[in-house]
This record gives C-alpha cells, sequence and structure tokens, in this order.
C-alpha cells in the first residue's frame, strides 16, 4: 500500500515478510526512474533495499509486523528508510559483516547495502531497526 505526498517522496508499508521484498524493490525502482536515476544506478537501488527488505523480514519479523518503507528525493539525493519493529539485530556487528563476505554466507546482504549505496546507516536503538539507504544522482 502506498501513500504519495509529493511527487519527491513516498511512503508505503509491507507485511513482515520475504515476499514484500520484491513489492519494495518495485515500488523504489519506479521513484528512483521517475527521480531521473539511470537504469544501472536503479538496478543498484532496488538490489539494496531488497536486502533491506529482507533483512527487515528475517530479523525484524514480528506477527503482525509491518516493513515501512519511506523515500524522499532533494534533487541529488534519493534517501530510502526501510524500518521495522521486530526483535532486530545487534548493530555494533555491522561492519564486521564487511570483511567476513568471503567466510560465511551472513552479512552478504549487508555488504552488498554498502558496496551498491553512496551510504548506510543502521539505528537499532529504539524498537526494532532502521536501515537508512542514500544514492546520490550522477551528473550527466
Amino acid at each position: 500500500m502506498m501513500h504519495a505526498s509529493d511527487p519527491n517522496s513516498f511512503q508505503a508499508r509491507y507485511p513482515s515478510a520475504f515476499r514484500s521484498a520484491v513489492e519494495a524493490r518495485h515500488a523504489v525502482a519506479d521513484f528512483a526512474l521517475d527521480c531521473g536515476f539511470d537504469l544501472a544506478d536503479t538496478g543498484d537501488i532496488a538490489l539494496a533495499v531488497g536486502e533491506a527488505c529482507n533483512n527487515a523480514a528475517e530479523h525484524g519479523h514480528s506477527d503482525g509486523g509491518q516493513i515501512l518503507l519511506r523515500c524522499s528525493f532533494d534533487g541529488v539525493d534519493l534517501g530510502v528508510t526501510v524500518a521495522d519493529s521486530g526483535r532486530g539485530f545487534d548493530v555494533r556487528h555491522v561492519d564486521r559483516a564487511r570483511g567476513d563476505h568471503g567466510k560465511s554466507n551472513r552479512g552478504l546482504g549487508i555488504f552488498l547495502m554498502q558496496t551498491l549505496m553512496d551510504s548506510v546507516e543502521y539505528d537499532g536503538s529504539g524498537t526494532g531497526t532502521t536501515v537508512r539507504l542514500v544514492k546520490r544522482r550522477r551528473r550527466e
């Protein structure tokens, strides 16, 4: 379910389930294209958002829970926030995943998000986890 407030932002809620990642990826890809991102960057953004949603479904799942997706574009930076209200995971160990991608299957999504986006921030201080992804639009 999507709620449009203006052409430079949107917000949507999805059930806390892996299938929601597909819907969220498509919604963010459409938004990125509307904001003038090229196909390559749009693909990167969609993949990173899919990984964030998969993490929210896996680590933040709660019965009846939801994943909140917020997107905004200021003319240069596209920001995407993925938030859940589940049990989360320890965000202090997130950077450790970057160097561990060859040794296990854990943390690969985090590594991909960090590789594909210009900025990735995590906040686990409240209920659940919030991931903020930023992609800067390249000049033509």
